[in-house]
């Protein structure tokens, strides 16, 4: 898993709307072991909330701490066993600027946290036997075509939702360009993806493949492909939010207009200063990224796991086995000695990561992030403990330090692992800052003449506008502020992508090139006036 300070622009980019298992520092959460002098001393699972305040002290100070050294603008916690929901910790406001505070009832947009909630849908109807887990693919829906002939014969209902069928994504496809394909277009495009292994073979955090399986039960039963979204929404409600006791969840993209009591996304500038971000659209991949939840809904959709299946309310939601069956690891993936030194090993399963320790416990968990937001939620089986944090925080370049500080420090506490992990991720932290300062002291304004034959519009939806010498790259509601840099670059100087390159140039028919770093590089189409 991806060091915090380092994290690859790729794999950034998967955690955005996807929020993929690379994103950030991977750990677990324990009940067990002496807590260490001075550090937090959690209950064990089962002890009432009012019976141990006290012991909730030192834990909350902590992740204040770190809440307020990261210039975050709004996050909550929710510490929870099978029995009940033990601790809660709320921070900052929903909006920059406003004194609102969040709640346990504030909505976030969850991003790829949905994904697990797609592969327990896709379960209910194992269950009742209108899917299995080794089906071919083509046998559920006939008109299922991959890039291949073998790959369309052989795949089967488990590897859409396992992240190595052997298909391959561009980097901006899902990332950047997720809100625009209809759910019958994003089935279509499985067959231009490329190949790259055989099956079982390679990790590789595949968001549209994944979004077929989330639809695969309609089209199993002949939903129209214009009616797709729509069915899968209804079933999320019916099926998993509120059976599960997830009251305020539902599919969305933007909570404006659906519920009052919402977060805004936030995220840094080059100076460190933050600024609220539009909400990133998903569309038809929602069953990648498409849920908004509260806090509480997320505590119950937690519990529900340490319940085998059983929402708080005892109504069976999923069967124990096939719930099992979505977090058993499909396809190993590297654990990182630096920032998860006590892990044995790592793996992907069905919408769940799922990292095994050297003591013997194991961490089952998903991250989640989209423009603004990062959430994560995460359980520990052996010691019937959870975890949910959700962040009104880009994922990058800061986002995923919260989560990673408050898993990490549960863990270092309560099961002896990962013991400087804590300490690592605040330094971390400082040393993010520390180079956006950096790269903002070397940013200049840009000169229009130099970006005046570049001005237009290009492939892909994007535009490229200046406004005195503010150039700006918009895409939908995505506005990318840009900067010159001595070396003849450009740098995003805010937003969903702050601190990426761009890079301007002509083809060598004079058409006017852009080149979005390490995304995807398009040709302008038409000029401006």
């Amino acid at each position: 898993m991806d060091a915090p300070s380092g994290m690859p622009r790729r794999s950034l980019l998967k955690g955005l709307v996807a929020g993929g298992v690379a994103v950030g520092v991977g750990g677990a959460v324990g009940v067990g072991g002496a807590a260490s002098a001075g550090g937090p001393s959690l209950p064990a699972a089962g002890v009432a909330r009012s019976e141990s305040a006290n012991s909730w002290r030192a834990f909350d100070k902590a992740i204040t701490s770190a809440f307020e050294q990261m210039h975050l603008v709004g996050g909550a916690v929710a510490v929870v066993s099978a029995g009940q929901v033990l601790h809660t910790k709320m921070f900052g406001v929903r909006q920059l600027r406003r004194s609102t505070a969040v709640t346990a009832d504030t909505h976030f947009l969850v991003a790829s946290i949905t994904k697990s909630m797609s592969s327990l849908l896709v379960a209910t109807y194992v269950d009742e036997g209108k899917l299995s887990w080794d089906q071919p693919v083509i046998d559920a829906w006939p008109a299922f075509r991959a890039p291949t002939s073998e790959l369309t014969q052989t795949l089967r209902v488990r590897d859409l939702l396992g992240m190595a069928s052997g298909i391959g994504e561009p980097a901006a496809l899902s990332g950047l360009h997720e809100g625009d394909p209809s759910a019958g277009q994003l089935l279509q495009s499985i067959v231009n993806l490329p190949v790259i292994d055989v099956p079982e073979k390679q990790f590789f955090y595949n968001n549209t493949v994944y979004a077929v399986g989330g639809y695969l039960p309609f089209l199993a039963a002949g939903v129209a492909e214009a009616d797709l979204s729509a069915a899968y929404a209804e079933a999320m409600r019916k099926r998993v939010f509120e059976p599960t006791g997830m009251k305020g969840a539902r599919i969305a993209d933007d909570p404006r207009g659906i519920v009052s009591n919402y977060a805004a996304g936030n995220g840094p500038d080059l100076r460190g200063k933050m600024s609220t971000l539009p909400y990133g659209p998903v569309g038809s991949y929602a069953p990648v990224g498409g849920t908004l939840a509260t806090l509480n809904d997320m505590a119950a959709y937690v519990r529900l796991q340490l319940r085998q299946g059983a929402a708080v309310s005892d109504r069976r939601v999923v069967s124990a086995a096939n719930l099992a069956e979505c977090w058993k690891i499909h396809i190993s993936v590297p654990v990182s000695a630096e920032y998860d030194p006590d892990a044995e090993s790592a793996g992907y399963g069905m919408g769940w990561s799922h990292e095994k320790f050297t003591d013997g416990a194991s961490l089952i968990s998903h991250t989640g992030g989209i423009d603004g937001f990062t959430s994560y939620i995460g359980f520990v089986p052996e010691h019937d403990l959870g975890l949910v944090v959700l962040n009104s925080m880009n994922p990058g370049p800061t986002g995923t330090l919260f989560y990673s500080y408050v898993l990490n420090l549960l863990l270092s506490e309560r099961l002896g692992l990962n013991a400087d992990v804590p300490d690592k991720i605040l330094a971390a932290s400082r040393s993010v800052f520390e180079k956006l300062s950096k790269l903002g002291a070397q940013a200049r304004p840009v000169n229009a003449v130099a970006v005046a034959p570049y001005l237009g519009y290009y492939e892909g939806g994007y535009t490229l506008t200046r406004s005195g010498r503010n150039l700006y790259l918009r895409r939908g509601p995505r506005v990318f502020p840009l900067l010159a840099m001595p070396d003849g670059s450009y740098v995003i100087a805010g937003g969903l992508l702050v601190e990426s390159a761009v890079k301007l140039a002509h083809d060598a028919d004079g058409t006017a090139r852009l080149e979005l770093v390490d995304f995807e590089t398009v040709r302008r189409t038409v000029g401006l006036n």
